[in-house]
């Protein structure tokens, strides 16, 4: 069973929604923003709303993205599909899709355009060893100059590895001012997710939780199997922090990630 009750999160008022309409959106805590220095995202795959909405707010922020299926190939290829669902949209009268394939269709210059300078895009996937094309979460700290290893923000979106790297990053939880991170399939890896949350617990606390509606529904929890969920690190906490008596989704700052589907209510 997943617990759930240790899922509730703190009360926090300054919250704020980065990124793109739907799938690709996180909330985050304000302020974390400004005292973030480094900013490393695990698993850009073609969406990188996220990062952009991040450096205008804090343009002196350095942004490190992992990603190794990211390339020009597959920046073509995503063009070429976004060109051919244009006529379709636009007759099903499709706004929301319509405006995601728009912005497909011109999402090789807008690679070109954001990674560069302040903003450099790892061809690696991110693991718990340094084989192949992949590297472990040391590996992206050592890439970060020691003066400015500290308050690092961390987005991590990888298709279940979570649950193999996220040991290596509590081990670094002085170095980190908040985590994002999307879980998948929580009831496969139910008794690593329990471990995990109740570790890294101990340094952060979670100020939002979001169910993923792309993923099922855990009828025997009526819980969603893929979670987001935002942890802060203490240390920018009050010690007297109070559980949130909120419904989750919040409204007007949560969206599901599907558009066709209404959000899950989260139960705890």
């Amino acid at each position: 069973m997943i617990n759930t009750k240790i899922l509730r999160p703190i009360n926090w008022e300054n919250l704020i929604r980065l990124g793109r309409d739907n799938d690709g959106g996180y909330v985050i805590p304000y302020e974390i923003i400004f005292k973030t220095n480094v900013l490393l995202s695990y698993g850009t795959n073609k969406d990188w709303s996220f990062e952009k909405c991040f450096i205008k707010k804090n343009s002196k922020v350095d942004i490190h993205c992992y990603d190794h299926t990211l390339n020009l190939f597959s920046l073509i290829r995503y063009t070429i599909t976004s060109i051919l669902l244009v006529p379709l949209y636009c007759i099903t009268f499709d706004r929301k899709r319509l405006k995601k394939c728009i912005h497909g269709i011109f999402i090789l210059p807008d690679y070109y355009i954001f990674f560069r300078k302040k903003v450099k895009h790892f061809k690696y996937r991110i693991w718990n060893t340094n084989v192949d094309y992949s590297k472990t979460i040391n590996y992206t700290l050592s890439q970060i100059p020691k003066t400015a290893r500290k308050n690092i923000f961390i987005k991590m979106d990888i298709e279940g590895t979570e649950y193999k790297v996220l040991n290596d990053i509590i081990d670094l939880s002085d170095f980190i001012g908040a985590i994002v991170v999307e879980f998948h399939a929580i009831d496969k890896y139910e008794e690593d997710f329990n471990k995990i949350i109740n570790k890294i617990s101990k340094y952060f606390n979670i100020v939002h939780v979001h169910g993923n509606n792309y993923s099922k529904l855990l009828t025997n929890q009526n819980f969603p199997s893929t979670i987001e969920i935002t942890f802060l690190n203490k240390s920018h906490c009050d010690k007297n922090v109070k559980l949130s008596v909120k419904k989750y989704p919040l409204d007007g700052l949560d969206q599901p990630n599907k558009i066709s589907r209404p959000d899950y209510d989260i139960v705890f």
